[in-house]
């Protein structure tokens, strides 16, 4: 669990070891990293380290966070099921090495309830337009986010896709349109 609150001397140090993080998965495999070489590459102090982060993986699931932050701002309020794919692809796309770092920590889990999340909180103009109950909208939420996650794993380990048009075409593809349900 990391632990950086509002402070903007917790908030800087933080950066800095994402950074240190980011220049590592650059040039290695996310289980090769060990917390040390962290330290070494963010210039911080092991105390400072475990003061905010518990281990690697927290790293990591910060730098999720931050980017979901970023893709939460980049959609409005009200966004088409289409726009929230897209932006996700964009987003992640860009991502690949910090995606890839999830998926080597076992942080799927993680990553899917979060985008479940992201999802319901930005599609659910749509449930509430429809009248569908909570139980089957969050039944259908998580059931998508997985699908997306899915896809975009495959789209990275599979065939390093880096156009999130060609992703979205390639699920249109294969699984035709949205879902009625999702159009706006």
């Amino acid at each position: 669990m990391y632990r950086i609150g509002n402070d903007k001397r917790k908030t800087q140090s933080a950066l800095l070891i994402c950074k240190g993080m980011e220049e590592l998965l650059a040039t290695q495999n996310y289980n090769d990293i060990s917390v040390t070489q962290i330290i070494n590459a963010s210039g911080v102090g092991r105390a400072t380290f475990y003061r905010l982060f518990d281990n690697k993986s927290d790293v990591v699931l910060y730098q999720m966070e931050s980017v979901f932050d970023e893709l939460i701002q980049r959609m409005g309020p009200h966004t088409d099921s289409n726009v929230v794919v897209k932006s996700l692809f964009d987003i992640w796309l860009s991502q690949k090495e910090l995606f890839l770092s999830l998926v080597k920590a076992n942080l799927y889990e993680e990553f899917q309830t979060r985008l479940s999340f992201v999802i319901g909180e930005k599609l659910k103009f749509i449930k509430e337009g429809i009248g569908m109950d909570d139980r089957n909208w969050q039944y259908f939420i998580h059931i998508r986010a997985a699908m997306l996650f899915t896809a975009l794993r495959v789209a990275i380990t599979q065939f390093n896709e880096d156009n999130s048009q060609d992703i979205s075409e390639t699920l249109i593809n294969l699984f035709g349109k949205q879902p009625v349900i999702f159009k706006s």
